[in-house]
């Protein structure tokens, strides 16, 4: 970097570090400053160790940090302070669970403004959008208020609904690519071995309780688990050969926690078969029902108390599951709109990969 730039960077921090009026707003400052070329561990620590040493100083933190994200013009700042954010999720600080939509939108970052600074970014611009799109996601996902959630009591739909959306997480993921040499500065390869780690964690999840999960539907949980399930076995088939191209990329880019690629895992054929045949025998009964008599009432009597439960639970996973229809869709629109789209990875061979 030369003089001018480094006195521009310290002319900028010094400015804030002297509105800063304590030590966290300080080191929100440190730890977010203007230099792409200096990543500043120390503070970002220090902010760490003292929210999970005081989780009620996580708002005022947060207040500072989206105060700090939102009135720059610097991608650099920006990024960093998406970073600081992220870090309380990959570090397990509990308190983080509580923040939930994120307090500030970088959604349309370096789209307006000057026209020559924003050519001259724009693929920087564009790497901030897409990190900001995943952690915003991810923030809302793992919010503690969540009204479902992942455990053994939960029905199996709710399993279902949540294993998707988790799949969602890892597609908005691998959207965040460096273009060019931009992996070279050391802020960009930092957020991007942040990106690994959170693919590693997420997508080992995601398996493991597909293998929980799959063996719980059949004919009993219904057509419409069923359906689900097959939503979620045909995107890990496809998810997994764009993680090993996506890992072959951040491997070349010199992603220091990408150079291994691992084993992603697909789903045996003859768990895509079962679910195959459910729907159909579903549909097949459902056909075959509309000729039949009203024989059997007694036992339809019996069968009321359980058929009015399924009813009701179906009904409170209609928001869920509408909400995960809304998560695809505001997908697909995300990739419509975005004009700038960064430099493909390259084609490589998918190896062979293990099954469950």
């Amino acid at each position: 970097m030369n003089i001018w730039k480094r006195a521009s960077v310290a002319l900028k921090d010094g400015t804030s570090l002297i509105a800063a009026d304590d030590l966290l707003k300080a080191a929100v400052v440190k730890a977010t400053n203007h230099d792409e070329y200096c990543i500043d561990p120390e503070n970002a620590l220090f902010i760490y160790r003292h929210v999970r040493a005081t989780p009620a100083s996580l708002k005022p933190l947060i207040s500072a940090i989206s105060s700090r994200v939102t009135r720059t013009r610097s991608w650099v700042v920006a990024l960093k302070g998406m970073m600081l954010m992220h870090g309380f999720f990959l570090s397990k600080t509990t308190a983080a669970e509580s923040i939930g939509r994120l307090p500030f939108d970088l959604s349309a970052f370096g789209r307006e403004g000057n026209s020559r600074t924003s050519s001259r970014s724009g693929g920087f611009n564009l790497f901030v959008r897409a990190y900001f799109a995943f952690l915003d996601r991810r923030s809302i996902l793992f919010h503690d208020g969540n009204r479902h959630r992942y455990d053994e009591e939960s029905s199996v739909m709710i399993r279902l609904v949540i294993i998707r959306k988790m799949q969602v997480i890892i597609d908005s993921l691998v959207r965040i690519k460096p273009i060019g040499e931009s992996v070279r500065i050391p802020v960009i390869n930092e957020a991007m071995e942040n990106v690994i780690s959170e693919i590693l964690e997420i997508y080992g999840w995601i398996c493991r309780r597909i293998a929980e999960v799959l063996p719980n539907v059949n004919s009993k949980t219904g057509k419409r688990q069923a359906d689900v399930a097959l939503k979620i076995v045909a995107k890990s088939m496809t998810q997994g050969e764009e993680l090993v191209k996506y890992f072959v990329f951040c491997r070349d880019l010199g992603v220091a926690n990408a150079q291994e690629i691992p084993n992603f895992v697909r789903i045996p054929v003859d768990d895509v078969i079962h679910l195959h045949e459910i729907v159909w025998t579903d549909k097949e009964e459902e056909q075959g029902g509309e000729e039949e008599t009203d024989e059997g009432e007694n036992g339809e009597e019996r069968a009321k108390c359980v058929e009015e439960g399924e009813e009701e639970m179906e009904r409170e996973l209609i928001p869920v599951i509408d909400d995960l229809i809304k998560l695809d869709d505001d997908e697909a629109k995300e990739n419509e709109e975005d004009d700038e789209p960064p430099t493909a990875p390259p084609v490589v061979d998918v190896p062979d990969l293990i099954s469950l």
